[in-house]
């Protein structure tokens, strides 16, 4: 038998002392975990590292061979693994998630910020598996977040409807995974009995033209007015405003509780033009997988490309090759995601399917790839982390990177008991730190609060500022509130004064009376008038309508066929881009654009018309059908929902062509498709990559093929 290491001793009994300091516990815990980095399994000192796991209440760091432990011992492990079966047998809880995970079994209501590393979803997990309650909603700020909640919790399928669209039917116990914008859209509000929201931060964003946050404090206000017990989860966040409720306030649990250890390690004084110099001549003394942050997609691509021109790159597995070259053959050979995987770094932003976002993700989850370049959307996207991250930009949106989003990037370093030590590279200094304070400006209706938000309350729930701030709204009889209402996220003042215009021209109207699929004219006029008159500067981003009816026109005319799009549009590139940047716009556009914005902007245009119409006795408008074409890039209906589930839209048209039904919802299409990616001669025509890519979106529909 090896002799016990000394100095691992003489460190056991340091760590033995801070057990007398209870103040010192927040120390004593990254102490540990940092022991834990480096320590090899000991026969000798296993029973006591393992006990101070259990006073650290790091349960998920014990030894899986538990037959040392004294009897006091074995209970608080027992106390800590929840009586539910959640991904293995073996789960247990640290000290704090089983405190968070026991109060809400209770009944009692919790808004928890914690570190990333706490582990917040799985306590989710936990909580639908207990089978306490019938219906369950989980709001969550991103597409992508729908698709991996929906997989985790695929497994209690047999108790609950997963819920993920609003085309959906419930069932008798459900679980609605769905943005906030979803939730708005259900035709039938759930008896809801527990909700959660994700990023709760997101609830007092201080954009008073955000949409998005509008649309969540709406969510928020009609789940809260529910009397459902609540879950809500965040990191960082150190307190709420002062001026919500004190039962919202008294519910706020803020946890330092950390299962993992970071260095951080301040490169700021290397000037901009040399820190690609200085990031190859660290790389090679990186251990483990690599997240490397920038600040714009564009950023991120070609960043990519450079790091993965590196000496000391890691070479890629022929399969990753396999990935690149399909990428190449169904999106486009200019891309540089493509070039830049195919020397082994992937690539994750916004404006990329999501359905390659999650190939990208896979690929670093199962250590395929070891460097993924990224943007700040990959901490709302997905749940994942690395041993290493590396702060590149310093400026976000052209703004320094503050303490909060710096704290949240920080925390995608190291994993609880895959990683215990992580390291983060940082090329901006390190900001000062300040506390966050949330706000949710649709209870506190303070002057940020957006009127878009505080118009949806009651109006005996309105403050006196409210109504001060609401009486022009209010009193005028241009617009009804009740259209203003459904027309949610959209500023009031800008919908009344549309209305106004509308009414004032004759000749205007006769551009909007139309059902179905309109003459181009029609189509382009009511959309220029939406972006002139619903959108606010910082919401239209720099679009036009010309370059906004260009775009939509090629994708019609090019059915799908991305090569042909870019190819198209390269004609109209600016002179400082090329086809790589043609990609990523097209893409962007598809995703941004026509996914959301253009829609929005017809149902708005279309409920305020039909007002004006009405009271005018005038022919009125129906713009579903052109809405639905739009969203669905004039493909058939469900094909692009099926991006979501991660298939990508090539190989979703190869199903189509394969016999896969067509539906106007994608509850329709799943059926077939699942059906066909069963059968044998459909897999027989489908490569080694396609048959990677679908069996993966049947495993995440509960459908996985036998083997």
């Amino acid at each position: 038998m090896d002799e016990p290491d000394v100095s691992q001793f003489s460190e056991l009994q340091e760590l033995a002392r801070y057990t007398r300091q209870p103040r010192r516990q927040e120390e004593g815990r990254d102490r540990l975990i940092r022991f834990l980095d480096s320590y090899a399994p000991s026969p000798a000192y296993q029973p006591i590292v393992d006990s101070l796991c259990i006073y650290f209440g790091l349960f998920p760091y014990l030894n899986p061979n538990r037959l040392a432990l004294s009897a006091a011992e074995a209970l608080a492990f027992e106390f800590h693994r929840p009586a539910v079966e959640i991904r293995d047998k073996e789960f247990v809880f640290h000290a704090e998630q089983a405190l968070i995970f026991y109060r809400l079994l209770d009944g009692e209501s919790i808004i928890l910020s914690a570190p990333t590393s706490f582990g917040k979803s799985v306590i989710l997990d936990a909580l639908v598996a207990t089978g306490k309650w019938d219906n369950l909603v989980v709001i969550v700020p991103t597409v992508a977040l729908i698709d991996e909640v929906r997989r985790r919790l695929a497994t209690f399928a047999h108790r609950y409807r997963l819920i993920t669209h609003p085309s959906q039917d419930p069932g008798q116990n459900n679980v609605y995974v769905l943005t906030q914008e979803r939730f708005l859209e259900l035709p039938v509000e759930p008896n809801v009995n527990l909700f959660m929201i994700d990023e709760f931060y997101k609830l007092g964003s201080h954009s008073p033209d955000d949409q998005r946050m509008s649309m969540l404090n709406i969510a928020w206000n009609r789940l809260r007015a529910s009397g459902a017990q609540y879950y809500l989860t965040g990191p960082n966040v150190d307190s709420l405003a002062v001026t919500l409720d004190d039962g919202l306030r008294e519910s706020l649990y803020v946890s330092d509780y950390r299962t993992v250890a970071v260095d951080v390690e301040d490169r700021s004084f290397v000037p901009d033009e040399e820190r690609i110099d200085d990031l190859a001549s660290l790389w090679d003394g990186l251990e483990g997988s690599t997240l490397l942050f920038v600040s714009a997609p564009a950023r991120a691509e070609r960043t990519a490309v450079e790091v993965a021109q590196f000496d000391s790159m890691q070479e890629p597995t022929g399969f990753v090759g396999e990935v690149a070259e399909w990428l190449k053959d169904n999106f486009h050979p200019a891309w540089r995601i493509v070039e830049a995987l195919r020397r082994g770094v992937g690539t994750h932003t916004g404006p990329m399917p999501r359905s390659l976002q999650r190939i990208m993700i896979r690929l670093f989850a199962e250590a395929d790839i070891s460097t993924l370049i990224c943007t700040t959307t990959l901490i709302e996207g997905v749940n994942t982390s690395a041993k290493n991250v590396i702060i590149y930009d310093k400026r976000i949106d052209r703004k320094p990177i503050d303490y909060f989003t710096f704290s949240n990037v920080r925390g995608r370093a190291g994993r609880m008991a895959s990683h215990y030590l992580g390291r983060v590279i940082t090329y901006m200094p390190p900001p000062q730190e300040e506390p966050m304070v949330v706000d949710i400006p649709i209870d506190s209706q303070s002057s940020s609060a957006p009127l878009s938000s505080i118009i949806q309350l009651p109006e005996q729930d309105l403050s006196n500022e409210s109504r001060a701030r609401l009486q022009d709204v209010m009193n005028q009889t241009d617009l009804s509130i009740a259209t203003i209402k459904a027309n949610r996220g959209f500023d009031p003042e800008l919908q009344i004064e549309a209305a106004r215009l509308l009414r004032s021209s004759r000749a205007l109207r006769q551009n909007f009376a139309w059902s179905g699929y309109p003459t181009n004219d029609q189509a382009r006029r009511v959309l220029d008038f939406g972006l002139d008159n619903l959108l606010a500067p910082r919401q239209r981003r720099g679009m036009n309508i010309n370059r906004l009816w260009g775009t939509m026109n090629a994708v019609r005319d090019t059915h799908g066929d991305l090569r042909e799009l870019v190819d198209r549009q390269a004609a109209y590139r600016f002179q400082n881009e090329d086809l790589s940047d043609v990609v990523a716009n097209v893409l962007a556009f598809q995703r941004n654009w026509m996914g959301f914005t253009i829609p929005s902007l017809l149902k708005a245009i279309e409920r305020i018309f039909n007002e004006v119409a009405t009271s005018l006795g005038e022919a009125l408008s129906n713009y579903e059908f052109y809405l639905s074409q739009v969203e669905n890039l004039f493909l058939p209906p469900s094909l692009l929902d099926l991006d979501e589930y991660g298939l990508p839209l090539p190989l979703a048209l190869r199903f189509a062509d394969l016999g896969m039904a067509e539906g106007q919802a994608v509850a329709e299409v799943l059926p077939s498709f699942i059906a066909l990616a069963k059968q044998e001669a459909v897999r027989s025509q489908l490569s080694k990559i396609e048959l990677w890519i679908v069996d993966d979106v049947l495993s995440g529909l509960g459908a996985s093929v036998s083997r």
